[in-house]
């Protein structure tokens, strides 16, 4: 019993948790909030984002003003053919759209930023920059 109450608290504040990162970024999308982890080290900053059943190509990451904007989809698997006349019992995943955005502490050299999809991680490595910048729009790309 103490194991399953347990359990249970641990996912609503997991769930807690990104609402209340959702309602901190006021021009955030609707729809689910990936769990997310910003370390910040004298190089830069790593941010890593859970995004299980999430394929590359639904991914978009960008860098916009002070903040970093990663955007995509994870599509419902009730919409596929193979799970037609399924009666599913328990569904715990989150679908559809989602959108993170994480306000960056210090400048970035965007042009130097990495980005990979591992095992359903995000992970965006932002260099720091050497000077401030001005304004900027930067997408950034994947790489393998």
């Amino acid at each position: 019993m103490t194991h399953n109450l347990l359990a249970e608290w641990g996912l609503l504040h997991r769930k807690l948790s990104g609402l209340r990162g959702a309602m901190l970024a006021a021009h955030e999308a609707s729809g689910w909030t990936p769990l997310t982890d910003v370390v910040e080290c004298a190089e830069g900053l790593l941010v890593r984002m859970e995004l299980a059943g999430v394929e590359e190509q639904r991914v978009r990451a960008r860098l916009e003003g002070g903040a970093l904007v990663v955007e995509g989809d994870r599509p419902s698997p009730c919409q596929a053919a193979r799970h037609a006349g399924l009666r599913f019992r328990q569904m715990e995943l989150e679908y559809g759209p989602f959108q993170r955005v994480v306000p960056l502490p210090f400048p970035v050299a965007g042009a130097r930023a990495e980005a990979h999809l591992e095992r359903g991680v995000l992970e965006i490595f932002l260099p720091r920059a050497a000077e401030p910048c001005g304004p900027m729009i930067v997408t950034l790309v994947m790489r393998a």
